[in-house]
């Protein structure tokens, strides 16, 4: 589905003076993108006059100025030049309003500088198979979402950044050998503050090439009853919906069983896998992991004992003994190495983190030992903080004798078997997954069960939060202004509103002319007018982002010195100019530079 794009043709009605150095005046035709500045200064009037100045003439387009020499006759341009009809694809307005509202806006101001735009709508579905199994597309509106993993800015920089991840996060194609030597080198770096400032100097490569946009750090919205129980953890960069927060809680009365609603199904309970954010919560409680992340946003040990750096490349660590799984067999060793191998035997959601794995030996019943190629910084949060702990007696067995795919990640187990704090008692994908109190866990928590219903509607939602059925909404895609105003109106009710280390963006096929040229991909930088975006569209529930992929919530590892892109049409225009781009006198419509129309031409550094 095709949204109508703006009508440039309103603004080509206007004429154009070009004034010599001399003090003449001759009539230009019109030009796209004159219907004015970014702020005060257009006008109402067709025709402007800009003095002329220097050596050289200019052209007043109505809200920004170019040079006479960048202003071309149509016979002079090749059709190489030409810049095909931009699309930017993002969801429906009945599914993301707000995303889609941001689309039409910045297609809007990107056309004021004499480019055809148009907004193309698809579900998740097909943005996600047209975006990352494919090519063939200019700009996309994408939405990072925070997972504790991303506490660690090492996955986002590394797999949205380094080249060698072009067919996987760095969708947009986008490479530097700058970038990709300190990312790397941030991995190796064991002193914290070192690694912390190439993660900056990294961010500063990023901004200054723009392949893509960041628009804000959303705030995640989680409300609950209050009244009923207590415990609930606000986890720096994640929000109040975290494994922190489902192993502290406790019924302030004589409630037994939590009960949380999601508006999203369930995709699949498979401890090498994990599909969304419903999935993730699952898989926190019925799986146990060798740390997980404290209220700072650090790794700390869970059923890990300590994290014992021997050496640079070598990481000992002892598990808790006495432990078992849900069905009464021990947790060792052998279990944790069975579980890490299968990721590096195997091409799962986590065999990233694990790649730099070496050898994994068990020392003895309750230690194992992880040897790396080289000191991986990241390993206790990106690793450690992810990796499910399965039964090795069960897992041989499904390999070796049930599976009927090629990767154990595709494989559902009829009851997943783990040895967290809950066990699976069932799960209807579109209704329900209820979990039971392990209570043999060596942390146990306070209440019997939890029930997470999947409800798509908002306002059912809602209204069984605000009637007692629901004690908790662990996602809220409808008006957080509504939520706020009726978590206001109920003295049961409190919400948190959390800045996340997710982010939304709208990123550029850099591998698709005219976005292979930095200046080009700069230019569109300096149409995203943040605060309105933020602030109106978005009604201030988020950070406005400078153009970084780490989150202010991140403060140690946010740099925060960098320079916002000014809201600028002429700031635009100078980016262009610089990079030779010239506008056809005829219609103002932008082209290319003639000797950088393809992927392998003279792109600037």
């Amino acid at each position: 589905m095709t949204d109508q794009r703006p009508d440039n043709s309103v603004q080509r009605r206007s004429f154009l003076k070009r004034t010599s150095a001399l003090g003449a005046t001759v009539t230009l035709a019109s030009f796209a993108g004159c219907a004015g500045g970014d702020g005060d200064d257009g006008g109402d009037t067709d025709t402007q006059t800009v003095a002329g100045g220097g050596d050289s003439d200019t052209v007043d387009m109505d809200g920004f100025q170019v040079p006479s020499e960048n202003v071309v006759p149509q016979s002079e341009l090749d059709d190489a030049q030409a810049i095909p009809e931009l699309t930017l694809i993002v969801n429906p307005p009945d599914a993301q309003p707000d995303d889609h509202e941001t689309s039409m806006f910045v297609t809007e101001e990107i056309a004021k500088l004499g480019i055809d735009t148009t907004v193309e709508t698809m579900t998740w579905p097909s943005q996600s198979s047209t975006v990352w199994d494919g090519e063939d597309w200019d700009m996309t509106f994408w939405q990072m979402v925070g997972r504790p993993s991303r506490l660690d800015p090492d996955e986002f920089s590394v797999q949205m950044g380094h080249s060698d991840f072009q067919q996987g996060y760095n969708y947009y194609f986008w490479e530097d050998e700058e970038y990709d030597e300190k990312v790397m080198a941030q991995r190796e770096e064991l002193d914290q503050d070192t690694r912390e400032q190439l993660i900056k100097e990294c961010q500063q490569i990023f901004h200054d090439r723009g392949p893509s946009t960041f628009l804000m750090y959303p705030q995640k919205t989680i409300p609950w009853n209050s009244d009923r129980w207590e415990g609930v953890v606000e986890l720096n960069g994640m929000g109040a919906v975290n494994m922190l927060t489902f192993a502290n809680m406790e019924p302030t009365g004589d409630r037994t069983e939590l009960n949380i609603a999601y508006d999203q199904q369930l995709q699949a309970l498979n401890p090498f896998d994990q599909s969304g954010e419903i999935d993730m919560i699952q898989h926190r409680m019925i799986w146990d992991r060798l740390a997980w992340p404290n209220e700072s946003a650090l790794p700390e040990p869970r059923l890990a004992e300590e994290f014992n750096w021997k050496d640079d490349t070598t990481l000992e660590v002892p598990i808790k003994q006495g432990h078992t799984f849900h069905d009464g067999e021990p947790v060792t060793a052998e279990d944790v190495k069975y579980s890490y191998n299968i990721h590096r035997d195997y091409s799962t959601y986590f065999s990233g983190p694990v790649e730099p794995v070496n050898e994994i030996t068990v020392v003895d019943d309750h230690t194992v030992e992880f040897s790396f190629d080289y000191h991986f910084a990241p390993f206790p949060m990106a690793a450690m903080g992810r990796i499910a702990i399965i039964p090795k007696h069960k897992w041989t067995d499904i390999i070796e004798n049930r599976m009927d795919v090629d990767n154990p990640m595709l494989y559902q187990e009829d009851e997943p078997l783990g040895s967290g704090p809950m066990e699976f008692v069932h799960w209807n994908s579109s209704e329900e997954v209820r979990l039971e109190r392990f209570d043999d866990h060596f942390d146990p928590i306070a209440y019997e069960a939890r029930n997470s219903r999947i409800i798509p509607s908002v306002q059912t939602m809602l209204t069984q939060l605000e009637n007692g059925t629901l004690d908790m909404l662990a996602n809220y895609r409808g008006d957080k202004n509504v939520l706020r105003e009726r978590v206001d109106q109920n003295d049961s009710l409190t919400m948190a509103a959390t800045t996340t280390v997710g982010f939304k963006q709208i990123s550029y096929n850099n591998d698709r002319p005219p976005f292979h040229i930095d200046g080009f991909r700069r230019a569109m930088n300096h149409r995203f007018d943040k605060e309105t975006i933020v602030n109106d569209i978005y009604s201030g529930w988020g950070s406005i982002a400078p153009n970084t992929l780490v989150s202010s919530a991140l403060e140690n590892w946010h740099n925060d010195e960098l320079e916002r892109y000014e809201f600028s049409l002429q700031a635009a225009a100078n980016e262009l100019i610089e990079a030779g781009f010239v506008w056809d006198e005829s219609d103002g419509m932008l082209y290319m530079p003639a000797d950088n129309t393809e992927i392998d031409g003279d792109d600037e550094p």
